[in-house]
């Protein structure tokens, strides 16, 4: 059996509908839609720097998109949320989510100590490897924090970073420990896995020798990507022995053997 879900999408540059409509064209089973809190209009006064990706949306009509997408495409469909894990905001951001039908929600970190990471540059190893270490630093608090059931991305750093630390096995082993302790699952993610597999690689390992709950999102962000590193992300898995993958329903994970 394949890879035959993929929980970390976007609908703002397209919409649900043609998301789940892609999904469905890849043979998909289950598709986790998990737009960023940022294009949220009630949420994007406090996000503002984030910078648009689309129209801003409202959580109800984000909500019945998703919900109408499932149904007309006869899929399906899981409502998520991606959420910026930012230590002064969080308790602000988090109140817009309260009382709706999530089945999922994704933390990120994006943002470290006011700025974006994905827009700096480094001036040299010493700076570039204490922004990795504070990295980790916030990674580990979004774990411990109770408001996630799945950390995106979580060497997305490299993006920006070729400094990688001496330790990033032990800051990636830690993350992964820390995870398994608390249940939250770490993202194997599409657009690292085809922009830095090697990283992505060490972020499998550890993930093994702790038996992290293992989650598979695209970060898709247009119908054609969805599922766009599926055939390398399962070689890898296999590779390591992994044989399940986390999904969520109403916040409750379900693992399925692949």
């Amino acid at each position: 059996m394949a890879l035959d879900t993929d929980f970390h999408s976007h609908v703002s540059r397209s919409s649900a509908q043609r998301m789940a409509q892609a999904a469905q064209e890849q043979g998909l089973r289950v598709l986790g839609l998990s737009e960023h809190v940022f294009q949220m209009s009630e949420a994007h006064s406090l996000l503002e720097h984030m910078g648009l990706e689309g129209p801003l949306l409202r959580f109800d009509t984000y909500i019945a998109a998703v919900r109408n997408a499932a149904e007309e495409q006869q899929l399906d469909v899981r409502l998520g949320l991606e959420i910026d894990f930012i230590p002064e905001k969080n308790e602000a951001i988090q109140s817009f989510l309260k009382g709706k039908p999530w089945d999922f929600l994704i933390g990120s970190v994006h943002e470290i100590d006011g700025g974006l990471f994905e827009r700096e540059h480094y001036q040299g190893k010493a700076e570039g490897e204490a922004r990795w270490l504070r990295y980790y630093q916030l990674l580990r608090a979004a774990v411990k924090s109770g408001y996630f059931d799945v950390i995106s991305h979580p060497v997305r750093m490299r993006s920006t970073n070729p400094y990688l630390p001496a330790t990033l096995d032990e800051e990636l082993e830690q993350l992964a420990a820390e995870a398994t302790q608390h249940d939250v699952a770490l993202e194997i993610n599409g657009y690292d896995m085809l922009t830095y597999p090697n990283v992505v690689r060490r972020l499998v390992k550890a993930c093994t020798l702790h038996r992290t709950p293992i989650s598979v999102g695209s970060d898709a962000h247009i119908p054609a990507r969805i599922a766009q590193a599926h055939q390398q992300t399962n070689t890898l898995l296999r590779v390591a022995q992994i044989k399940t993958v986390r999904i969520w329903k109403q916040r409750v994970p379900e693992e399925y053997v692949f």
